[in-house]
């Protein structure tokens, strides 16, 4: 047991030496999925979870491990960007792939009906960077964001009845923000380019589920997110032509949500699966105020987002060919909850569908191997950002593909 938990401590830092990175989550700044199964079924989870990544799905479903489960994984992120409007740019994001790992240990306590378990999780976030752009002030610059989200969870489930489980998780997160607004550019009474760096932030909330099996064939998921306030400090902001100044950044939250999911498992072979969550970005993301030591009037530099709630919808489907193998495929779509007037090639968080295909491989009774690749299909978005220097009838475009590579241990 000794060495076993060792394993899990050694794990748990390696996700914290690599985990502050972002990336294009793309149901906003979430991720679609969370673990091997429910990420080959486009995130489809909320009444099946019944893995160790159910304390980040849904904790409720933590009941239904019978030992021990491991798991452990990472998600390679690519996106596809590019940014074009009335200055003659026409140019592609930066290419990057964006590792985001993740582990999980659940452990169940039968006499006590009692399961707990921690995970740690790169939660999602936003990354851009855009080269030789031609600003509007005659000068080539750059734009860059990098927004990185990671969570620690510890979590328990109870088992109120052989048919209906409760959970709960203690979200605690931590934010990484990196921005550079056209940084070598200075128009003397006009703009001041910006480079802001070192900002980091942390954040509390909780994860509470309930899961109902109403009959042998159908499963019901019930999940509530809390808002997690993130209160970054200790960051410095560069404005061009004016020098460095101590910075903090208020109004850029992650988002409450509530979920409802059902599975339905008409025989030992097949599981099919629907989610539908609301998102509450509206909330989270209205209107984002970095605060300098600058003399005025760059003291307060306000970026109005006014982002809009978002339904998520998922639907998913497994089906197990034979004891070593098990197919997935799934859709996800959550409708992009950038208002058209704010959007800017420092946000571009616009992708809608999504589809996943998945494939799990089992060892044996103990090991299992999965494997999910998500596509992010294309979103072109025609827009005017008057608080922005980028003209008229400016386009951000964006698609994206994910592999998701998990391993699961059962003990």
């Amino acid at each position: 047991m000794v060495a076993r938990m060792s394993l899990i401590v050694s794990a748990f830092l390696l996700v914290l030496s690599v985990c502050a990175c972002s990336a294009f989550a793309t149901n906003g700044m979430n991720m679609i999925s969370y673990g091997g199964e429910a990420s080959g079924m486009a995130g489809a989870s909320l009444g099946v979870s019944d893995d160790a990544y159910a304390l980040n799905n849904n904790p409720a479903g933590m009941s239904q491990i019978q030992n021990m489960d491991i798991s452990f994984g990472i998600s390679l992120l690519m996106p596809n960007l590019n940014h074009s409007d009335m200055f003659g740019n026409d140019v592609d994001g930066e290419s990057a792939i964006f590792p985001l790992p993740s582990v999980s240990f659940v452990r169940k306590l039968p006499d006590l009906k009692l399961s707990y378990g921690i995970g740690l999780f790169a939660q999602g976030g936003m990354g851009a960077q855009f080269k030789n752009l031609t600003t509007a002030f005659g000068t080539t610059d750059e734009t860059y964001t990098n927004v990185a989200y990671m969570k620690l969870a510890p979590s328990v489930s109870y088992e109120l009845t052989e048919t209906v489980f409760v959970g709960a998780a203690l979200n605690v997160g931590y934010s990484t923000m990196k921005l550079r607004f056209f940084p070598n550019t200075s128009v003397p009474g006009t703009f001041a380019g910006m480079n802001m760096k070192d900002v980091y932030g942390l954040g509390y909330g909780g994860k509470f589920g309930i899961m109902v099996k109403a009959s042998e064939v159908v499963t019901v998921g019930l999940v509530y997110t809390t808002q997690s306030a993130l209160n970054y400090k200790h960051g410095t902001m560069t404005f061009s032509g004016m020098g460095d100044y101590a910075c903090s950044v208020d109004g850029f939250n992650w988002p409450q949500s509530f979920g409802a999911g059902i599975s339905f498992r008409p025989n030992e072979q097949w599981i099919f699966a629907v989610d539908t969550t609301w998102v509450n970005w509206s909330k989270a993301m209205d209107t984002v105020v970095i605060m300098t030591t600058a003399p005025t009037p760059m003291d307060t530099v306000t970026f109005p987002m006014k982002w809009k709630d978002q339904i998520v919808i998922a639907v998913g489907a497994s089906c197990k060919i034979n004891e070593r193998w098990t197919v997935r495929g799934g859709w996800n779509y959550g409708k992009n909850p950038i208002p058209n007037e704010n959007l800017s090639p420092l946000f571009p968080a616009i992708v809608e569908h999504h589809v996943t295909f998945g494939v799990s491989y089992a060892f044996n009774n103990e090991w299992s191997f999965d494997f999910a690749l998500e596509h992010g299909f294309s979103k072109k978005v025609i827009y005017t950002n008057a608080g922005a220097p980028f003209g008229n009838n400016a386009i951000e475009s964006h698609d994206q593909n994910t592999i998701h590579l998990y391993f699961e241990r059962k003990f």
